[in-house]
This record gives structure tokens, C-alpha cells and sequence, in this order.
């Protein structure tokens, strides 16, 4: 924005800028826009709405647009690499779509720029389309290649939270959902379940019958358990044998799914038929350990793993739940 707004500076003081009272007030109007929204990031919060992004894009696009207009073609064209800057705002802030909004309308800038330096005489045609070209490279090819290294940034960064083995999410991967469920639970006075689940004895299904077909059944468990709890929840796979699900919903048709788990998971028929253990701790929206923050989610954890050890020690197959 501030390079914006030295540009306007720089064609209100150049004898090739606006002439005539409509064009430089024009001017002026978007210059005091600039300065007063540098004063805004510079004292105010940042912006952390999209709409306010896309307001920002857009003003930086179409002031930028129109004030260059304004100049001789020659002066114009250099104005438009400064497209760039909004092009990789669009990169990190908004997505691609609109990065190829912005990408058409610069380029239709450029264009229309190039045409008018070659009908004014001041470029023949192959020198305007050289310049177009120039002009129209740099400005997307800027933000189209921090466009391609941030999704492999963010591919891999995506890749971190899955777990190989289940394509489920892992430790860290719902540590990160977590946050974002605690604050729709409690915004929305939702109950918050919390959920783990560990195969039985599945030691001894490693020593009898393999590893490879120890990792099928906690590749089929891991997809039954999704297709139970992953439409209300965060469902991964913690450790190896273990999962836990994360869910944010109404209490009572949530403790009615959590008490079918284990007789979801299980199934005699299975070519190495296992069965689970689950314990499992319901907060309801109005219950009292809501203020103590996001250790709410440690305290329901060491909860929850004491009931699935109980149902452990009870014989396996079965799910403890209780309320906190």
C-alpha cells in the first residue's frame, strides 16, 4: 500500500500525469484512501475476515487499475508490476480462485494498456506486444509459482497429520482439529465427547497371524470406526492399536453412538476377528470444567483412558462411558 500510494504521489508531481481538475482529484481521493488504510494496518487490528482481504484486493486492484489509466501508456505499464503484490496477497490469504480473478483482470489492464501505447503512436506492434508480454509474465508468473510452492508447502504440511498406515488422522493431526472443535462446542453449547478406542489383545494377533495381517485389522477397524463416529467428529489413530475420536454434537444421540462402538467394530466373521475396548467422556454444555479452559481436553483424555483400561479389566468387548 505504501508503494501504492508513491506511485499516485509520483504521477501527481510527473508533467506526463493527470491533467485537468477531474483526473487529479481523482487522484488525490485514492491517495488519502491509501494513506488512511496504511494508517489502519499500522494502529488498527489485521484484518482477519476474508471479506476484509477481498476488500483490500480489490481496492489495491482497481485503485491501482485506474490511477495507472490515467498516466501515459509507457509511464502505466510499469505501475501494473505492482499487480504482483496483490497477486501473491491471493496467494497466502484468499486461494486460487480468486488469484484468477485477479490474474484475468491485470492481464485485461496490461492488454488495454499495450493497445493504447500502439494506437497513440508511442510503440510499434511488436514492441507493444513485447511489453505486454514482459509485463504480463511478471505480474503472473509471481504469484502463479508461490501459488504451486505453497499448496506442495501445504500438501506436506497435510501429509504430517495423516497417519500411513489408516489415511486417518494422527496425533498431531488431532491436536490441531481439537482447538477448533472445543470452540464450536462451546460457542454453539454443544456436549464434547471424547473417545478411546484400543483393540484387544491385538499382541496376540501380531504373534499368531502376522504383522501384515495385524496392520489389515487395524486398517478395517480404523474404516468401520470413520464410518461410525467420522460424520460428527474427528476420528485418528493415536498409537498402534489405538484410536480416539473426538465429537461435537447433541449429548444424547452422541452417547447413544459411542455405546454402539463396540459392537460396531466388531464382527465374528472377520478373517481375524478381534474385538475393542472404549471408554468414553461426555461433557455437556453446561457442566462446570468448561473453565478450565483447553485443559478440559487433558482432564477428559486421563478420564477416558481410565475407562477403557476398566473395560479392559472387565473382560474387553464393552464401553465405559461417563459424564463430566
Amino acid at each position: 500500500m505504501a508503494l501504492y500510494a508513491a506511485v499516485s504521489m509520483l504521477m501527481l508531481a510527473s508533467p506526463n500525469g493527470p491533467s485537468g481538475s477531474g483526473p487529479v482529484a481523482y487522484v488525490i481521493f485514492i491517495l488519502l484512501l491509501q494513506f488512511a488504510t496504511i494508517v489502519f494496518l499500522l494502529v488498527g487490528p489485521l484484518p482477519d475476515r476474508k471479506w476484509q482481504v477481498v476488500t483490500f484486493l480489490v481496492f489495491g486492484d482497481v485503485g491501482l487499475a485506474s490511477v495507472s489509466l490515467l498516466d501515459v501508456p509507457t509511464s502505466a505499464l510499469i505501475g501494473t508490476f505492482l499487480f504482483a503484490l496483490t497477486g501473491s496477497m491471493c496467494t497466502f490469504f484468499l486461494g486460487p480462485k480468486l488469484l484468477v480473478a485477479h490474474l484475468v483482470f491485470a492481464n485485461l489492464v496490461i492488454v488495454y494498456i499495450g493497445a493504447a501505447a500502439y494506437v497513440q503512436g508511442l510503440w510499434g506492434p511488436w514492441d507493444a506486444i513485447a511489453a505486454v508480454l514482459v509485463a504480463g509474465g511478471a505480474t503472473s508468473g509471481v504469484p502463479i509459482f508461490a501459488q504451486i510452492a505453497w499448496s506442495l508447502v501445504c500438501e506436506d504440511a497435510r501429509q504430517s497429520e495423516i497417519d500411513p498406515l489408516t489415511r486417518m488422522k494422527n496425533r498431531r493431526g488431532l491436536q490441531n482439529a481439537i482447538e477448533d472443535l472445543l470452540m464450536v462446542a462451546h460457542r454453539e453449547q454443544l456436549a464434547f465427547v471424547l473417545v478411546l478406542v484400543d483393540i484387544d489383545r491385538f499382541k496376540s494377533v501380531n504373534d499368531r497371524y502376522g504383522h501384515d495381517q495385524g496392520d489389515a485389522v487395524i486398517v478395517l477397524v480404523a474404516d468401520r470406526l470413520c464410518d461410525h463416529l467420522g460424520k460428527v467428529g474427528v476420528v485418528a489413530r493415536t498409537g498402534g492399536e489405538e484410536f480416539v475420536a473426538v465429537l461435537v454434537g447433541d449429548a444424547e444421540q452422541l452417547c447413544e453412538l459411542v455405546l454402539e462402538v463396540s459392537g460396531t467394530l466388531t464382527d465374528r466373521s472377520d478373517p481375524v476377528p478381534v474385538t475393542v475396548s472404549a471408554g468414553a467422556v461426555v461433557i455437556a454444555p453446561d457442566s462446570d470444567v468448561w473453565t478450565s479452559g483447553v485443559d478440559v481436553v487433558n482432564d477428559a483424555t486421563r478420564a477416558a483412558d481410565s475407562l477403557m483400561y476398566r473395560a479392559k479389566a472387565g473382560g474387553g468387548n464393552r464401553t465405559m462411558l461417563e459424564t463430566m
